[in-house]
Protein backbone atom coordinates (compact mmCIF):
# COMPACT_ATOMS: atom_id res chain seq x y z
CA UNK A 1 0.00 0.00 0.00
CA UNK A 2 2.93 2.40 0.65
CA UNK A 3 4.57 1.90 -2.54
CA UNK A 4 0.78 2.85 -3.84
CA UNK A 5 1.12 6.39 -2.29
CA UNK A 6 4.31 7.12 -4.01
CA UNK A 7 2.11 5.79 -7.93
CA UNK A 8 -0.66 7.95 -6.73
CA UNK A 9 1.54 11.42 -6.05
CA UNK A 10 3.09 10.75 -9.56
CA UNK A 11 -0.29 10.44 -10.78
CA UNK A 12 -0.95 14.04 -9.38
CA UNK A 13 2.19 15.51 -10.66
CA UNK A 14 1.24 14.41 -14.30
CA UNK A 15 -2.17 15.70 -14.02
CA UNK A 16 -0.85 19.13 -13.13
CA UNK A 17 2.18 19.65 -14.64
CA UNK A 18 2.01 17.36 -17.89
CA UNK A 19 -1.63 18.00 -19.10
CA UNK A 20 -2.16 21.70 -18.15
CA UNK A 21 -4.94 22.27 -21.05
CA UNK A 22 -7.38 19.74 -19.70
CA UNK A 23 -10.36 20.18 -17.99
CA UNK A 24 -10.92 16.41 -17.27
CA UNK A 25 -7.63 16.54 -15.44
CA UNK A 26 -8.91 19.00 -12.74
CA UNK A 27 -11.48 16.80 -11.52
CA UNK A 28 -9.35 13.91 -11.67
CA UNK A 29 -6.45 15.47 -9.62
CA UNK A 30 -8.51 16.06 -6.90
CA UNK A 31 -9.88 12.74 -6.64
CA UNK A 32 -6.46 11.33 -6.60
CA UNK A 33 -5.11 13.79 -4.02
CA UNK A 34 -8.22 12.76 -2.34
CA UNK A 35 -7.27 8.93 -2.62
CA UNK A 36 -3.59 9.89 -1.19
CA UNK A 37 -4.88 11.61 1.97
CA UNK A 38 -6.99 8.90 3.03
CA UNK A 39 -4.52 5.86 2.10
CA UNK A 40 -1.78 8.05 3.90
CA UNK A 41 -4.21 7.99 7.00
CA UNK A 42 -4.36 4.04 7.30
CA UNK A 43 -1.00 3.96 7.43
CA UNK A 44 -0.38 6.63 10.02
CA UNK A 45 -2.55 4.41 12.48
CA UNK A 46 -1.38 0.95 11.88
CA UNK A 47 2.08 2.40 11.49
CA UNK A 48 1.94 2.30 15.77
CA UNK A 49 -0.41 -0.79 16.06
CA UNK A 50 -0.13 -3.30 13.14
CA UNK A 51 2.41 -5.17 11.41
CA UNK A 52 3.03 -4.71 7.58
CA UNK A 53 4.74 -7.40 5.61
CA UNK A 54 4.19 -7.38 1.69
CA UNK A 55 3.99 -11.12 0.21
CA UNK A 56 7.55 -12.25 -0.67
CA UNK A 57 6.10 -12.37 -4.25
CA UNK A 58 5.48 -8.43 -4.20
CA UNK A 59 7.52 -6.84 -7.21
CA UNK A 60 9.35 -3.64 -5.24
CA UNK A 61 8.73 -5.20 -1.68
CA UNK A 62 11.87 -3.62 0.25
CA UNK A 63 11.01 -0.23 -1.71
CA UNK A 64 7.31 -0.69 -0.18
CA UNK A 65 8.85 -1.42 3.60
CA UNK A 66 11.12 1.50 3.27
CA UNK A 67 8.03 4.10 1.87
CA UNK A 68 6.20 2.62 4.64
CA UNK A 69 8.35 2.89 7.51
CA UNK A 70 9.52 6.74 6.04
CA UNK A 71 5.97 7.38 5.88
CA UNK A 72 5.15 6.39 9.69
CA UNK A 73 8.46 7.73 11.22
CA UNK A 74 8.42 10.85 9.65
CA UNK A 75 4.65 11.89 9.89
CA UNK A 76 3.77 10.85 13.78
CA UNK A 77 0.39 11.99 13.98
CA UNK A 78 -2.26 11.87 17.04
CA UNK A 79 -5.23 9.84 16.28
CA UNK A 80 -7.47 12.87 15.97
CA UNK A 81 -5.37 14.34 13.24
CA UNK A 82 -5.33 11.07 11.84
CA UNK A 83 -9.19 11.29 11.26
CA UNK A 84 -9.03 14.58 10.15
CA UNK A 85 -6.53 14.03 7.36
CA UNK A 86 -9.00 11.26 6.40
CA UNK A 87 -11.95 13.28 6.51
CA UNK A 88 -9.81 15.98 4.53
CA UNK A 89 -9.38 12.96 1.75
CA UNK A 90 -13.20 12.45 1.20
CA UNK A 91 -13.81 15.89 1.09
CA UNK A 92 -10.95 16.60 -2.08
CA UNK A 93 -12.32 12.91 -3.53
CA UNK A 94 -15.81 14.79 -3.14
CA UNK A 95 -14.87 17.94 -4.78
CA UNK A 96 -13.32 16.23 -7.67
CA UNK A 97 -16.86 15.18 -8.14
CA UNK A 98 -18.40 18.30 -7.95
CA UNK A 99 -16.06 19.50 -10.31
CA UNK A 100 -16.37 16.35 -12.56
CA UNK A 101 -19.68 17.47 -12.78
CA UNK A 102 -19.84 21.02 -14.03
CA UNK A 103 -17.39 19.44 -16.61
CA UNK A 104 -19.84 17.33 -18.00
CA UNK A 105 -23.35 20.21 -17.68
CA UNK A 106 -20.72 22.03 -19.46
CA UNK A 107 -20.67 19.59 -22.38
CA UNK A 108 -24.22 19.50 -22.67
CA UNK A 109 -25.81 21.23 -25.74
CA UNK A 110 -27.81 24.26 -24.86
CA UNK A 111 -30.88 24.78 -26.23
CA UNK A 112 -32.67 27.72 -24.56
CA UNK A 113 -31.53 30.11 -22.17
CA UNK A 114 -28.00 30.20 -20.62
CA UNK A 115 -28.43 28.96 -16.34
CA UNK A 116 -24.52 28.36 -16.48
CA UNK A 117 -24.16 30.49 -13.59
CA UNK A 118 -27.10 29.32 -11.47
CA UNK A 119 -25.98 25.26 -12.03
CA UNK A 120 -22.59 26.17 -11.04
CA UNK A 121 -23.68 28.08 -7.60
CA UNK A 122 -26.34 25.42 -7.06
CA UNK A 123 -23.72 22.29 -7.36
CA UNK A 124 -21.08 24.35 -5.23
CA UNK A 125 -23.96 24.54 -2.77
CA UNK A 126 -24.86 20.93 -2.58
CA UNK A 127 -21.09 20.08 -2.17
CA UNK A 128 -20.73 22.67 0.35
CA UNK A 129 -23.66 21.31 2.35
CA UNK A 130 -22.16 17.55 2.08
CA UNK A 131 -18.81 18.39 2.97
CA UNK A 132 -19.71 20.66 5.76
CA UNK A 133 -22.07 17.83 7.29
CA UNK A 134 -19.62 15.42 6.73
CA UNK A 135 -16.79 17.20 8.41
CA UNK A 136 -19.19 17.70 11.07
CA UNK A 137 -20.11 14.29 11.81
CA UNK A 138 -16.92 12.43 11.36
CA UNK A 139 -14.95 14.88 13.52
CA UNK A 140 -13.23 13.05 16.38
CA UNK A 141 -14.88 16.18 18.68
CA UNK A 142 -18.68 14.72 17.25
CA UNK A 143 -17.08 11.09 18.29
CA UNK A 144 -15.85 11.85 21.41
CA UNK A 145 -18.90 13.36 22.55
CA UNK A 146 -21.05 10.62 21.75
CA UNK A 147 -18.71 8.09 23.63
CA UNK A 148 -18.70 9.97 27.15
CA UNK A 149 -22.89 10.59 26.07
CA UNK A 150 -23.06 7.17 25.85
CA UNK A 151 -21.16 5.92 28.62
CA UNK A 152 -23.69 8.50 30.86
CA UNK A 153 -26.89 7.03 29.54
CA UNK A 154 -29.23 4.12 30.58
CA UNK A 155 -29.31 1.61 28.57
CA UNK A 156 -32.51 2.59 26.63
CA UNK A 157 -31.08 5.57 26.01
CA UNK A 158 -27.85 3.74 24.65
CA UNK A 159 -29.84 1.51 22.27
CA UNK A 160 -31.70 4.91 20.99
CA UNK A 161 -28.64 6.84 20.50
CA UNK A 162 -26.78 3.61 18.75
CA UNK A 163 -29.68 3.64 16.47
CA UNK A 164 -29.57 7.53 16.04
CA UNK A 165 -25.54 7.46 14.62
CA UNK A 166 -26.21 3.73 12.66
CA UNK A 167 -29.12 5.49 10.88
CA UNK A 168 -27.25 8.45 9.97
CA UNK A 169 -23.63 7.08 9.32
CA UNK A 170 -26.16 4.59 6.89
CA UNK A 171 -27.72 7.72 5.27
CA UNK A 172 -24.29 9.55 4.36
CA UNK A 173 -22.70 6.60 3.30
CA UNK A 174 -25.43 6.04 0.11
CA UNK A 175 -25.92 9.92 -0.12
CA UNK A 176 -22.13 10.03 -0.81
CA UNK A 177 -22.38 7.05 -3.49
CA UNK A 178 -25.34 8.64 -4.82
CA UNK A 179 -23.24 11.44 -5.23
CA UNK A 180 -20.01 9.96 -6.85
CA UNK A 181 -21.51 8.47 -9.54
CA UNK A 182 -23.92 11.16 -10.49
CA UNK A 183 -22.05 12.70 -13.06
CA UNK A 184 -22.15 9.16 -14.73
CA UNK A 185 -26.19 8.99 -14.92
CA UNK A 186 -26.24 12.67 -16.11
CA UNK A 187 -23.74 11.71 -18.32
CA UNK A 188 -25.45 8.86 -19.84
CA UNK A 189 -28.89 10.43 -19.61
CA UNK A 190 -28.02 13.51 -21.83
CA UNK A 191 -25.62 10.72 -23.82
CA UNK A 192 -28.75 8.66 -24.68
CA UNK A 193 -31.09 11.93 -25.20
CA UNK A 194 -27.70 13.02 -28.24
CA UNK A 195 -27.20 16.14 -25.87
CA UNK A 196 -23.64 15.55 -25.36
CA UNK A 197 -20.78 17.15 -27.59
CA UNK A 198 -18.33 14.00 -27.42
CA UNK A 199 -17.22 11.03 -28.86
CA UNK A 200 -17.38 7.45 -28.12
CA UNK A 201 -14.27 7.04 -27.39
CA UNK A 202 -14.43 10.24 -24.65
CA UNK A 203 -17.09 8.11 -23.27
CA UNK A 204 -15.84 5.01 -22.55
CA UNK A 205 -12.83 6.34 -21.50
CA UNK A 206 -14.66 8.93 -18.68
CA UNK A 207 -16.84 5.94 -17.94
CA UNK A 208 -14.54 3.00 -17.45
CA UNK A 209 -11.91 4.96 -15.14
CA UNK A 210 -14.86 7.16 -12.91
CA UNK A 211 -16.48 4.06 -12.36
CA UNK A 212 -13.27 2.14 -11.26
CA UNK A 213 -12.28 4.56 -9.14
CA UNK A 214 -15.32 5.33 -7.86
CA UNK A 215 -15.67 1.95 -6.96
CA UNK A 216 -12.20 1.43 -5.02
CA UNK A 217 -12.82 4.20 -3.53
CA UNK A 218 -15.85 3.41 -2.06
CA UNK A 219 -14.89 0.13 -1.16
CA UNK A 220 -11.73 1.06 0.57
CA UNK A 221 -13.17 3.90 2.59
CA UNK A 222 -17.08 3.06 3.40
CA UNK A 223 -17.23 -0.79 2.96
CA UNK A 224 -13.72 -2.68 3.27
CA UNK A 225 -11.71 -2.97 5.98
CA UNK A 226 -11.03 0.55 6.63
CA UNK A 227 -14.36 1.86 7.10
CA UNK A 228 -15.46 4.21 9.75
CA UNK A 229 -17.98 2.52 12.12
CA UNK A 230 -20.42 3.68 14.79
CA UNK A 231 -19.64 1.05 17.08
CA UNK A 232 -16.20 1.98 17.11
CA UNK A 233 -17.21 5.73 18.38
CA UNK A 234 -18.90 4.30 21.65
CA UNK A 235 -16.32 1.58 22.13
CA UNK A 236 -13.19 3.79 21.85
CA UNK A 237 -14.33 7.62 21.27
CA UNK A 238 -12.86 7.22 17.75
CA UNK A 239 -14.73 6.39 14.33
CA UNK A 240 -12.19 4.50 12.65
CA UNK A 241 -9.90 2.34 15.66
CA UNK A 242 -9.89 -1.37 13.61
CA UNK A 243 -7.01 -2.97 15.53
CA UNK A 244 -5.78 -5.40 13.75
CA UNK A 245 -2.64 -7.89 13.82
CA UNK A 246 -1.68 -7.71 10.31
CA UNK A 247 -3.02 -5.57 7.21
CA UNK A 248 -4.15 -8.36 4.68
CA UNK A 249 -1.94 -9.28 1.50
CA UNK A 250 -4.92 -8.61 -0.86
CA UNK A 251 -5.01 -4.71 0.01
CA UNK A 252 -0.93 -4.94 0.00
CA UNK A 253 -1.02 -6.28 -3.47
CA UNK A 254 -3.96 -4.87 -5.25
CA UNK A 255 -3.91 -1.66 -4.04
CA UNK A 256 -0.47 -0.28 -6.01
CA UNK A 257 -2.05 -2.49 -9.00
CA UNK A 258 -4.95 0.19 -8.86
CA UNK A 259 -2.64 2.88 -8.24
CA UNK A 260 -0.36 1.71 -11.43
CA UNK A 261 -3.45 1.13 -13.41
CA UNK A 262 -4.41 4.73 -12.84
CA UNK A 263 -1.01 6.21 -13.73
CA UNK A 264 -1.08 4.11 -17.16
CA UNK A 265 -4.38 5.22 -18.25
CA UNK A 266 -2.92 9.11 -17.69
CA UNK A 267 -0.21 8.53 -19.50
CA UNK A 268 -2.27 6.97 -22.40
CA UNK A 269 -4.91 9.35 -22.44
CA UNK A 270 -2.55 12.45 -22.90
CA UNK A 271 -3.12 12.96 -26.18
CA UNK A 272 -6.60 11.66 -26.44
CA UNK A 273 -9.11 12.22 -23.56
CA UNK A 274 -6.99 14.78 -21.93
CA UNK A 275 -6.83 17.36 -25.34
CA UNK A 276 -9.06 20.17 -23.98
CA UNK A 277 -7.65 23.62 -23.35
CA UNK A 278 -8.02 24.78 -20.04
CA UNK A 279 -5.63 28.32 -20.10
CA UNK A 280 -6.69 30.94 -23.17
CA UNK A 281 -3.28 31.82 -24.04
CA UNK A 282 -1.40 28.20 -23.39
CA UNK A 283 -4.19 27.40 -26.34
CA UNK A 284 -3.52 30.03 -28.81
CA UNK A 285 0.07 29.52 -28.28
CA UNK A 286 -0.22 25.81 -29.24
CA UNK A 287 -2.99 26.53 -31.95
CA UNK A 288 -0.14 28.54 -33.56
CA UNK A 289 2.87 25.98 -33.52
CA UNK A 290 0.50 23.51 -34.90
CA UNK A 291 -0.85 25.79 -37.75
CA UNK A 292 3.16 26.44 -38.52
CA UNK A 293 3.46 23.02 -38.55
CA UNK A 294 0.94 22.12 -40.93
CA UNK A 295 2.19 25.14 -43.20
CA UNK A 296 5.41 23.21 -43.57
CA UNK A 297 3.90 20.11 -44.26
CA UNK A 298 1.92 21.27 -46.80
CA UNK A 299 4.66 23.13 -48.24
CA UNK A 300 6.32 20.15 -49.48
CA UNK A 301 2.89 17.90 -50.49
CA UNK A 302 1.39 21.17 -52.73
CA UNK A 303 4.93 21.33 -54.61
CA UNK A 304 5.11 17.75 -54.72
CA UNK A 305 1.92 17.61 -56.74
CA UNK A 306 2.47 20.96 -58.56
CA UNK A 307 5.40 19.14 -60.09
CA UNK A 308 3.61 16.27 -61.04
CA UNK A 309 0.53 18.26 -62.91
CA UNK A 310 3.54 20.46 -64.55
CA UNK A 311 4.62 17.61 -66.16
CA UNK A 312 1.28 16.53 -66.94
CA UNK A 313 0.92 19.92 -68.64
CA UNK A 314 3.77 19.57 -70.70
CA UNK A 315 3.37 15.98 -71.74
CA UNK A 316 -0.40 17.00 -72.75
CA UNK A 317 0.38 19.95 -74.96
CA UNK A 318 3.60 17.96 -76.52
CA UNK A 319 0.94 15.00 -77.27
CA UNK A 320 -2.01 17.88 -78.43
CA UNK A 321 0.55 19.42 -81.04
CA UNK A 322 1.24 15.84 -82.71
CA UNK A 323 -1.94 14.05 -82.43
CA UNK A 324 -4.17 13.15 -85.59
CA UNK A 325 -8.04 12.66 -84.38
CA UNK A 326 -10.55 14.65 -83.09
CA UNK A 327 -11.86 12.41 -79.81
CA UNK A 328 -7.80 11.78 -79.25
CA UNK A 329 -7.36 15.86 -79.02
CA UNK A 330 -10.33 16.13 -76.76
CA UNK A 331 -9.08 13.93 -74.55
CA UNK A 332 -5.74 15.61 -74.27
CA UNK A 333 -7.59 19.04 -74.22
CA UNK A 334 -9.24 17.90 -70.96
CA UNK A 335 -6.20 17.08 -69.37
CA UNK A 336 -4.35 20.03 -70.29
CA UNK A 337 -7.47 21.64 -68.68
CA UNK A 338 -7.41 19.48 -65.85
CA UNK A 339 -3.26 20.24 -65.42
CA UNK A 340 -4.24 24.02 -65.63
CA UNK A 341 -7.20 24.24 -62.95
CA UNK A 342 -5.05 21.96 -60.73
CA UNK A 343 -1.68 23.86 -61.06
CA UNK A 344 -4.08 27.46 -60.56
CA UNK A 345 -5.51 26.18 -57.11
CA UNK A 346 -2.28 24.62 -55.71
CA UNK A 347 0.05 28.17 -56.59
CA UNK A 348 -2.59 30.23 -54.92
CA UNK A 349 -2.55 27.61 -51.51
CA UNK A 350 1.58 28.27 -51.93
CA UNK A 351 1.43 31.78 -52.07
CA UNK A 352 -1.37 31.78 -49.17
CA UNK A 353 0.89 29.54 -46.82
CA UNK A 354 3.80 31.61 -47.90
CA UNK A 355 2.02 35.34 -46.88
CA UNK A 356 -0.18 33.25 -43.95
CA UNK A 357 0.59 35.43 -40.26
CA UNK A 358 -0.85 32.83 -38.01
CA UNK A 359 -3.14 35.01 -35.89
CA UNK A 360 -6.14 32.77 -34.92
CA UNK A 361 -9.01 35.05 -33.88
CA UNK A 362 -12.81 34.95 -32.60
CA UNK A 363 -14.93 32.95 -35.41
CA UNK A 364 -18.22 32.41 -36.20
CA UNK A 365 -18.78 28.74 -37.39
CA UNK A 366 -21.92 29.89 -38.78
CA UNK A 367 -20.66 32.05 -41.15
CA UNK A 368 -18.06 30.29 -41.53
CA UNK A 369 -19.84 27.31 -42.68
CA UNK A 370 -22.04 29.53 -45.26
CA UNK A 371 -18.95 30.84 -46.87
CA UNK A 372 -17.77 27.33 -47.47
CA UNK A 373 -20.93 26.13 -48.92
CA UNK A 374 -21.12 29.26 -51.23
CA UNK A 375 -17.04 28.99 -52.14
CA UNK A 376 -18.27 24.97 -52.99
CA UNK A 377 -21.17 25.57 -54.87
CA UNK A 378 -24.16 23.47 -54.36
CA UNK A 379 -25.85 21.91 -57.56
CA UNK A 380 -29.94 22.50 -58.07
CA UNK A 381 -30.71 18.81 -58.08
CA UNK A 382 -29.42 18.34 -54.36
CA UNK A 383 -31.13 19.31 -51.10
CA UNK A 384 -29.34 21.68 -48.13
CA UNK A 385 -30.37 21.50 -44.66
CA UNK A 386 -29.11 23.60 -42.26
CA UNK A 387 -29.72 22.81 -38.72
CA UNK A 388 -27.95 25.74 -37.41
CA UNK A 389 -28.54 26.79 -33.36
CA UNK A 390 -29.76 30.25 -33.24
CA UNK A 391 -26.65 32.02 -31.25
CA UNK A 392 -23.45 32.33 -32.25
CA UNK A 393 -21.11 30.21 -31.91
CA UNK A 394 -17.40 30.96 -31.80
CA UNK A 395 -14.13 28.93 -31.72
CA UNK A 396 -10.32 30.05 -31.96
CA UNK A 397 -9.11 29.20 -35.41
CA UNK A 398 -7.23 30.43 -38.44
CA UNK A 399 -10.07 31.48 -40.70
CA UNK A 400 -8.29 30.47 -43.65
CA UNK A 401 -7.35 27.07 -43.25
CA UNK A 402 -10.39 25.89 -41.48
CA UNK A 403 -12.85 27.51 -44.43
CA UNK A 404 -11.01 25.30 -46.91
CA UNK A 405 -11.30 22.17 -44.59
CA UNK A 406 -14.52 22.65 -44.40
CA UNK A 407 -14.80 23.71 -48.12
CA UNK A 408 -13.14 20.11 -49.02
CA UNK A 409 -15.26 18.14 -46.81
CA UNK A 410 -18.56 19.49 -48.63
CA UNK A 411 -17.02 19.40 -51.72
CA UNK A 412 -16.11 15.78 -50.88
CA UNK A 413 -19.78 15.48 -50.12
CA UNK A 414 -20.84 16.57 -53.45
CA UNK A 415 -18.74 14.49 -54.91
CA UNK A 416 -20.62 11.43 -53.56
CA UNK A 417 -23.81 12.75 -54.19
CA UNK A 418 -22.83 12.84 -57.99
CA UNK A 419 -21.66 9.48 -58.46
CA UNK A 420 -24.59 8.09 -57.01
CA UNK A 421 -27.27 6.88 -59.44
CA UNK A 422 -30.65 7.29 -58.11
CA UNK A 423 -32.85 6.70 -61.17
CA UNK A 424 -34.29 3.34 -60.18
CA UNK A 425 -34.63 4.60 -56.53
CA UNK A 426 -36.05 7.94 -56.86
CA UNK A 427 -34.52 8.98 -53.60
CA UNK A 428 -33.30 12.33 -53.53
CA UNK A 429 -29.71 13.51 -52.74
CA UNK A 430 -29.62 14.87 -49.61
CA UNK A 431 -27.05 17.21 -47.39
CA UNK A 432 -27.36 18.36 -43.63
CA UNK A 433 -24.88 20.45 -41.84
CA UNK A 434 -25.56 20.65 -38.15
CA UNK A 435 -24.12 22.91 -35.54
CA UNK A 436 -24.28 22.93 -32.35
CA UNK A 437 -22.64 24.09 -29.06
CA UNK A 438 -22.32 23.16 -25.40
CA UNK A 439 -20.61 25.68 -22.74
CA UNK A 440 -16.94 24.11 -23.94
CA UNK A 441 -17.50 22.85 -27.88
CA UNK A 442 -19.13 23.66 -30.90
CA UNK A 443 -20.58 20.24 -32.88
CA UNK A 444 -20.15 20.51 -36.53
CA UNK A 445 -21.80 17.87 -38.80
CA UNK A 446 -22.07 16.96 -42.17
CA UNK A 447 -24.16 14.00 -43.43
CA UNK A 448 -25.03 13.03 -47.01
CA UNK A 449 -27.32 10.18 -48.62
CA UNK A 450 -24.56 9.69 -51.64
CA UNK A 451 -22.49 6.40 -52.40
CA UNK A 452 -21.45 5.85 -48.73
CA UNK A 453 -18.49 5.11 -46.46
CA UNK A 454 -17.37 1.51 -46.03
CA UNK A 455 -16.46 1.45 -41.93
CA UNK A 456 -13.31 -0.39 -43.11
CA UNK A 457 -12.24 2.37 -45.35
CA UNK A 458 -12.07 5.39 -42.60
CA UNK A 459 -8.32 5.22 -41.97
CA UNK A 460 -7.74 4.57 -44.96
CA UNK A 461 -9.23 7.41 -46.22
CA UNK A 462 -7.21 9.64 -43.74
CA UNK A 463 -3.95 8.96 -45.59
CA UNK A 464 -2.61 10.99 -47.97
CA UNK A 465 -3.19 10.45 -51.60
CA UNK A 466 -6.15 7.82 -50.95
CA UNK A 467 -8.82 8.06 -52.51
CA UNK A 468 -12.18 6.46 -53.86
CA UNK A 469 -12.85 8.50 -56.62
CA UNK A 470 -11.16 9.09 -59.96
CA UNK A 471 -7.45 10.68 -59.91
CA UNK A 472 -8.61 12.74 -62.92
CA UNK A 473 -10.01 15.36 -60.60
CA UNK A 474 -9.17 14.30 -56.80
CA UNK A 475 -5.59 13.70 -55.39
CA UNK A 476 -7.16 12.40 -51.87
CA UNK A 477 -5.43 15.06 -50.12
CA UNK A 478 -8.59 17.01 -49.24
CA UNK A 479 -9.77 14.85 -46.55
CA UNK A 480 -6.45 14.36 -44.60
CA UNK A 481 -5.91 18.22 -44.95
CA UNK A 482 -9.36 18.98 -43.01
CA UNK A 483 -8.27 16.29 -40.43
CA UNK A 484 -5.05 17.81 -39.94
CA UNK A 485 -6.64 21.39 -39.40
CA UNK A 486 -9.35 20.25 -37.00
CA UNK A 487 -6.88 18.35 -34.91
CA UNK A 488 -4.27 21.13 -35.12
CA UNK A 489 -6.59 23.76 -33.19
CA UNK A 490 -7.45 21.22 -30.35
CA UNK A 491 -10.39 19.67 -32.34
CA UNK A 492 -11.71 16.15 -33.28
CA UNK A 493 -12.69 14.84 -36.13
CA UNK A 494 -14.79 11.50 -36.49
CA UNK A 495 -15.84 9.72 -39.80
CA UNK A 496 -18.64 6.86 -39.85
CA UNK A 497 -20.33 5.66 -42.92
CA UNK A 498 -22.26 2.49 -44.80
CA UNK A 499 -22.30 1.38 -47.72
CA UNK A 500 -25.66 -0.78 -47.85
CA UNK A 501 -28.43 -0.28 -50.31
CA UNK A 502 -31.16 0.86 -47.28
CA UNK A 503 -28.82 3.16 -45.79
CA UNK A 504 -26.08 4.59 -47.41
CA UNK A 505 -24.45 7.81 -46.04
CA UNK A 506 -21.30 9.52 -44.71
CA UNK A 507 -21.31 11.61 -41.29
CA UNK A 508 -18.30 13.76 -40.50
CA UNK A 509 -18.59 14.73 -37.22
CA UNK A 510 -16.61 17.49 -35.51
CA UNK A 511 -15.72 19.03 -32.28
CA UNK A 512 -13.76 22.25 -31.58
CA UNK A 513 -13.08 24.05 -28.39
CA UNK A 514 -16.09 27.12 -28.08
CA UNK A 515 -14.76 30.51 -27.06
CA UNK A 516 -17.70 32.42 -25.40
CA UNK A 517 -16.37 35.97 -26.12
CA UNK A 518 -15.05 37.85 -29.24
CA UNK A 519 -12.39 39.59 -27.22
CA UNK A 520 -11.43 37.43 -24.64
Amino acid sequence: MAISVLLLLICAMVLIFLVPHSRYGLPMFFMIIGIIFTTISVLFQYYSSSSYVPPTYFPLRDLDIFIYRFVGHSFKLPMKYMQLVRNLGVVIYLLGISTLIDVIRRNVKQGGPDTSVTAFLVSKIIFAVLAVAYLCFYSTKNAFSAYLKYHSMNEISQHRLKLLYSFTHSVFSIVIVIYMFYPLLFFLFNLVKKKMTCFLSTTIILFTSVSLINIAFYHFIFVGLFKNSPSYVFNTGFWFFNRIKRIPPMYISLYPVFALGILIFIVISINGFFSLDLIAYSRNRVLKKQIDDLNYNLKDVFHSEKNLMFSMNILANEALSSYGTDEGKEKLERIVAISNKQMKALSDSLGAIKQLHIKPNAVDIRSLTDEAIEQAGIPNDIILEKRYCDFPVLCTLDKYHTLHAISNLIINSLDSLSMQNDSSSGEEKKLVITIEASEEWVYWSLWDNGTGIAPGSVRKLLMPFASTKSKNSNWGIGLPYAFKVITSQLGQMHITGSKKKADHHALVEILLPRRKKENG
